[in-house]
């Protein structure tokens, strides 16, 4: 790795972050600061209606394709990266053979297909499962994503010796050995919360055992140092030190300063909603709730499937496939009225989570003219999906009846309009927190696990740059109705899905 030393001798950390659509890489500042992003993509695979899967083998490509990017444009040597961080989206697993090869494909968070065994599991062991993990069953979990394996691809199944989630099935790329975190073993729903283990009860339920499954370290913990061939692959020095990390929620709440019980966050990414950290775990059958990377503090969220999906499908859809720049998605729509001429969009692409936690329904335009346009359309996705993240925070009062600011965070902050979109639907000041997302958080929680920052992530994190939103009364007041066609319209659709699209996936 060829490069130049900062004067000083300036040290670096690495966040590494295994999104649903691209692994992105943020390479801050001993203090913090932001130096630079990269990117490199996978592909989704979607086979079947309602099936979203990926190849696990195609994640160290990105990574390392990413990570050499930053590194050329910047030009820092590697002796200067003094570690890094992991994080991913939640749910993801992994089996692995004998050698530690995938077998199959990983099944994503936002797959469908385990409806039949959700409602098996449910139906068993719901309570017990709830009690437990403190969250309900559903397709989204790692725990009927496995049982479907094992019914409907019995040779992959008979192949397998281990499972490993996404970030973690990365660290054993970058380090030969593989640890998780608790909040990401919890995502697995094979994790007892009450005892802090593998539950040897769930896990019979998918068929594994615990001795399957990767040991659990504190999310700041080094795991180890990179492989040779890791940092060969990477343009980084053998044995620089990996962090465990955590889940992306975590990561943002963390680069965010959410670091008390109470504060709050909207999250405009791939998936969206709305996060709140608690003093103490809430089982729900509405919620998500993992452990914060603060302890003993915990965090809810109230999620929706296709957030950013929804913006990307839309413009492929109106433009016959082409990528469509934000900038012109955002034109098209700030030249639409508010209301998108009576055009309403429910962004159920992939079934939706709170507050139905319902993989059966499907999104939808409703009330469509020959007077729509696709600023119209676009316009509409925007106001869907702002109109989803309300629907989701009913099922956390604390926000719901609050009157503060709050955080937005993701790469839908990008959009000025949907920003403010947002902020008018909710009817809440908010504050964007520009360039905090979870490969920042990443590589905030990388610097605390070094000992190069306060390991409460407060002083770090307060480095972000921040601009405040305010709700536009007048927009407010014609959204308050629009909502509640949006909720109405949503009750009167659902039970036709059911009937209609029910068990199709």
């Amino acid at each position: 790795m060829t490069g130049v030393s900062p004067p000083g001798g300036l040290r670096y950390v690495l966040g590494v972050d295994l999104g649903t659509s691209e692994c992105k890489v943020c390479l801050v500042t001993e203090v913090g600061e932001v130096v630079r992003v990269a990117r490199a993509g996978y592909v989704t695979h979607a086979p079947r209606p309602l099936w979203a899967e990926q190849e696990p083998c195609d994640w160290a490509p990105a990574a390392t394709a990413a990570t050499r990017r930053l590194l050329a444009e910047t030009g820092i040597a590697a002796r200067s990266v003094v570690g890094m961080a992991l994080t991913s989206a939640a749910h993801i697993g992994v089996l692995l053979d004998a050698h530690g090869h995938p077998v199959r494909r990983a099944m994503l968070w936002n797959d469908q297909r385990s409806s039949r065994e959700a409602a098996e599991l449910e139906r068993e062991h719901g309570e017990e499962i709830l009690q437990r993990t403190y969250q309900a069953v559903s397709t989204t979990w790692t725990l009927p994503h496995l049982c479907w394996v094992r019914r409907n691809d019995p040779d992959a199944w008979a192949r397998t010796r281990r499972v490993a989630l996404s970030k973690d099935f990365l660290a054993e790329w970058l380090v030969g050995s593989a640890a998780t975190d608790p909040a990401t073993a919890l995502s697995s729903q094979l994790y007892d919360a009450t005892a802090d283990r593998w539950s040897p009860e769930l896990c019979a339920m998918a068929g594994v055992t615990p001795a399957m499954l990767p040991p659990v370290r504190p999310a700041r913990e080094r795991i180890g140092g990179l492989t040779a061939e890791a940092a060969e692959g990477l343009g980084l020095r053998p044995g620089m030190p990996v962090v465990v990390g955590t889940l992306d929620s975590a990561t943002e709440l963390f680069a965010a300063g959410a670091l008390a019980a109470g504060q709050c966050l909207v999250r405009l990414a791939t998936a969206g909603g709305v996060q709140v950290v608690v003093r103490e775990p809430r089982p729900s059958r509405k919620l998500l709730t993992y452990p914060h990377v603060v302890e003993p503090l915990w965090y809810c969220q109230a999620g929706t499937n296709a957030c950013a999906t929804s913006v990307r499908w839309g413009a492929r859809l109106v433009t016959g496939g082409a990528d469509v720049p934000f900038a012109d998605w955002d034109a098209w729509a700030a030249d639409t009225p508010v209301g998108a001429g009576g055009l309403l969009f429910h962004p159920y692409l992939v079934g939706e989570r709170a507050p139905q936690w319902d993989p059966e329904l499907r999104a939808s335009f409703v009330g469509a003219s020959l007077d729509h346009g696709r600023g119209h359309f676009a316009r509409a996705i925007y106001e869907g999906t702002a109109f989803s993240i309300r629907h989701a925070m009913s099922v956390l009062p604390e926000i719901e009846s609050s009157s503060g600011e709050l955080a937005v965070v993701g790469g839908g902050t990008q959009s000025a309009v949907w920003v403010q979109i947002v902020a008018d639907v909710l009817g809440r000041p908010l504050v964007v927190a520009e360039g905090v997302d979870s490969a920042y958080g990443a590589a905030l929680l990388g610097l605390a696990g070094l000992g190069l920052s306060d390991p409460a992530g407060g002083a770090a994190a307060t480095k972000a740059r921040w601009r405040s939103i305010a709700p536009q009364p007048e927009c407010t007041a014609t959204y308050a109705d629009r909502y509640q066609a949006y909720v109405r319209v949503g009750e009167a659709l659902a039970p036709l899905y059911h009937r209609h699209w029910g068990g199709a996936v």
